[in-house]
C-alpha cells in the first residue's frame, strides 16, 4: 500500500491462481480504500476460469479473460471509467510478433543469487493433454473459434531472446518453465542443435514420462540439458488413468526415469496426495513407485483442486470440498475425503516427506549431512521467502535434536 501511495500508478493489475485469490480479494479492497479512483485490473487462471466471481470483489474493476497482451493494451486505450465489466480479445496467434519481456522492472540480480544463477524463461503456451486436475483443459475451452491454443515461440525467436539475457544478467543456467518441453519433436531437435552453438549453458525442462524417449533425452543431453522434471501425480494406475486421465503405465515411468540416470541427466518427480477418491494403500503405492524409480529430486503435494476443472467439479458433486483454505499446497489437504481420514493422510504425507528429505541428505559425509542442509536451509529462509520454512520443518521432524528451532 505504502509503495502504490507513494508510486501513484496508472493501473494495478494483479494475477492470481484459485490458492491465491484471496489475497486479491483482501489486497484489491485496501488499495480502493486508499485511492478508490485507481482502476484496478485482474487475470490469470482463476480469473479467466471464474470471472463472475472475480468482478464481484469489491476492489476489482475489471477482469481480464485469457491472455493479456491486447486486452491490456485495449483497456488502457479505452480509458473506460463505466462500471464493472470483463475484458476478453482474441490469443496471440503468432508469439514471435511479441517483444521479449523486460525483466529490467524486476529485481533479477536478487533473484538470480536466490536461484543460483538459475533464469526462468517460457518457450511455448499451453498444452495439448487434457488432464482433469489441469488448468489447461479448461484454458483450451477458452480458445474455441480462436487460434491454436498450444502454440511456441520459433527456436531463433527463444535463442536471441536467450543471447540477450546472458549478456545482461550473470545466468549460469537456465529453467524452461512450459508445461511440457518436448511435444513438437521437430522443434525439440532443432532446438538441441542450435542451442549448444549459441548458447551452452546448462538448462532444465519438463517432460511427460510416456514421451521422454531415449531419442529425445540423448538430443536433450547433447544440448547440455542437465536435469527433467516428471510428473509422476500417482502411483496407482487406476489413478491415474480414470481420476487424472494421464494415460500413463507405470513401466514407461520407470523406464523415461532410467533412461535419464543412463545419460547423466538428473531427474525430479512430481506427486500429489490426497486425491479424490484415493485410498492409504494408492499413496503407499505413490511412496513405493518413487522408491522404484530413486529421482534425484522428489516433490509431493497436496492435491488442490482448481475451480473451473473437471476434478473441481467432481470434488464438489461428491461433497468433498471442505470450507478449509490455504495458499499452499504442502501443508494441509482442502478435502474431506471418506477414503482416507485426516489424520491417516497426514502420516502418510510425513512418510513421504521422510523418504524426500532422506534422499536429499544422501551422498554428504554423515557428520556434515545434518549440519550444513540445516544451516543452509536457515539461509534460504532468510534471503528468499517462506518456502524453505517448510524443509527446515522436515529436519525438525526427522532429527529431534532441532525442535528447538520451533521456538
Amino acid at each position: 500500500i505504502d509503495t502504490l501511495l507513494l508510486e501513484r500508478p496508472d493501473i494495478v493489475g494483479f494475477t492470481a491462481m484459485s490458492n491465491q485469490i484471496e489475497y486479491v480479494k483482501e489486497w484489491s479492497k485496501w488499495i480502493k480504500f486508499y485511492n478508490g479512483n485507481m482502476p484496478i485490473i485482474c487475470g490469470g487462471v482463476h480469473a479467466t476460469l471464474n470471472p463472475d466471481e472475480v468482478l464481484g470483489f469489491e476492489g476489482i474493476d475489471v477482469v481480464c479473460i485469457g491472455e493479456g497482451e491486447q486486452a491490456i493494451l485495449e483497456f488502457i486505450k479505452s480509458n473506460r471509467k463505466q462500471a464493472k465489466y470483463n475484458i476478453m480479445t482474441p490469443a496471440v496467434k503468432d508469439l514471435d510478433r511479441l517483444p521479449y519481456p523486460d525483466y529490467s522492472i524486476f529485481d533479477y540480480e536478487r533473484m538470480l543469487k536466490a536461484r543460483n544463477g538459475n533464469f526462468a524463461v517460457i518457450a511455448s503456451r499451453g498444452c495439448p493433454y487434457q488432464c482433469n486436475y489441469c488448468c489447461n483443459h479448461a484454458l483450451s475451452e477458452k480458445h474455441v473459434g480462436q487460434v491454436k491454443y498450444f502454440r511456441y515461440h520459433s527456436v531463433d525467436y527463444i535463442l536471441n531472446q536467450l543471447e540477450m539475457l546472458v549478456a545482461k544478467y550473470p545466468i549460469k543456467s537456465f529453467s524452461f518453465a512450459d508445461d511440457i518441453f518436448g511435444i513438437n519433436k521437430k522443434w525439440v531437435y532443432e532446438f538441441c542443435e542450435k542451442y549448444p552453438r549459441q548458447i551452452g549453458l546448462g538448462f532444465e525442462c519438463n517432460l511427460r514420462a510416456e514421451s521422454a524417449t531415449p531419442e529425445l533425452l540423448e538430443a536433450l543431453k547433447s544440448a547440455n540439458c542437465t536435469k527433467v522434471e516428471m510428473g509422476i501425480e500417482s502411483g496407482n494406475y487406476w489413478m491415474r488413468r480414470v481420476t487424472l486421465n494421464r494415460n500413463m503405465t507405470d513401466k514407461q515411468i520407470i523406464e523415461a526415469f532410467a533412461n535419464a540416470r543412463k545419460l547423466g541427466i538428473k531427474t525430479r518427480a512430481y506427486n500429489m496426495i490426497g486425491l479424490p477418491f484415493e485410498t492409504p494403500g494408492m499413496v503407499k503405492e505413490t511412496i513405493n513407485l518413487n522408491k522404484k524409480i530413486a529421482p534425484d529430486q522428489v516433490a509431493v503435494f497436496y492435491f488442490y483442486p482448481y475451480k473451473g476443472t473437471k476434478l473441481y467439479d467432481v470434488c464438489n458433486d461428491e461433497g468433498f470440498l471442505s470450507d478449509k483454505k490455504t495458499t499452499s499446497y504442502l501443508d494441509k489437504s482442502v478435502l474431506f475425503l471418506p477414503s482416507i481420514s485426516v489424520k491417516d493422510l497426514k502420516k502418510l504425507h510425513d512418510e513421504f516427506y521422510r523418504y524426500v528429505m532422506d534422499r536429499e541428505v544422501r551422498g554428504y559425509p554423515l557428520v556434515l549431512r545434518y549440519a550444513f542442509k540445516v544451516a543452509g536451509a536457515l539461509l534460504r529462509c532468510l534471503t528468499c521467502g517462506n518456502e524453505v520454512k517448510l524443509i527446515i520443518n522436515g529436519y525438525m521432524k526427522l532429527f529431534g535434536v532441532f525442535q528447538w528451532l520451533k521456538s
